[in-house]
């Protein structure tokens, strides 16, 4: 197997999940926390599953799987225990060029989940290629603890100050010639330019330690000092007329 680490949007896309019982509980949270149009099909739910239908966050096809329930769907989850449910759901998903994942059923799964630690928008996920997930459990809460409160703040100042970035990025693009769309990707010549490595420098000046401190404002100012961005730098081949004339 070769496993290609992704996060996949999945707001408001049709999913299905097959089967109401334990797994399914382990699946649908995680699912709709995450905005999926979460269907399940199954003939019984376990009450913590059909809280979530009672409260208008999943619907429920109160049934056993039948062929062709896949259909216009964008994802299907099989959370059953019976190997022949599994491999009849992924047969016909695949036929319709449809992602499936089975739980604990690798021959039957186009991708697979890993342990994951979260703590506000950090995710960190923990895998073990499907070979142990006794491992992947383990590690998951050795990440909980690495994730704490300043970690997340870390993260929410860096969230905040790249839109910051974004901003002037835009505006550079606005009067650059130059600028590679969409988004607005500053040329390999622009003053105004932020090497990916120059993020990780000014993360690592110092920036971490004033944010375990209290300290946010000095945090930020000593990252954006640390990204040359304070302002703008006027490039040369920057037509000013395009800015003046949205004005």
């Amino acid at each position: 197997m070769g496993y290609y680490p992704i996060f996949l949007e999945v707001g408001d896309k049709p999913v299905l999940l097959v089967g109401g019982g334990h797994v399914a509980l382990e699946k649908i949270g995680r699912l709709v926390d995450s905005g999926a149009a979460v269907t399940v099909v199954a003939p019984d739910l376990l009450p913590p599953v059909r809280a979530f239908v009672d409260a208008g966050r999943a619907r429920w096809l109160s049934r056993p799987f039948e062929a062709g329930d896949t259909a216009g769907y964008d994802l299907v989850m099989v959370a059953t225990d019976d190997g022949e449910v599994n491999r009849t759901v992924a047969d016909e998903a695949r036929s319709r060029g449809i992602l499936v994942n089975a739980a604990d059923d690798v021959a039957n799964c186009d991708f697979i989940l890993g342990s994951l630690a979260r703590k506000g928008d950090l995710q960190i996920t923990a895998s073990t290629g499907g070979g142990s997930p006794a491992m992947a459990r383990w590690l998951r809460e050795r990440l909980e603890e690495f994730l704490s409160d300043d970690v997340q703040a870390l993260g929410d100042l860096l969230a905040e100050v790249r839109r910051d970035v974004r901003v002037m990025d835009r505006e550079c693009a606005a009067s650059c010639t130059r600028t590679k769309t969409p988004p607005p990707l500053l040329c390999e010549e622009c003053p105004n330019r932020i090497p990916a490595d120059r993020w990780q420098e000014a993360i690592n000046g110092g920036v971490y330690e004033l944010v375990r401190a209290g300290r946010r404002d000095e945090a930020r100012a000593m990252l954006i000092a640390g990204l040359g961005r304070t302002a703008l730098t006027p490039a040369p081949w920057w037509d000013t007329s395009r800015t003046e004339a949205s004005r």
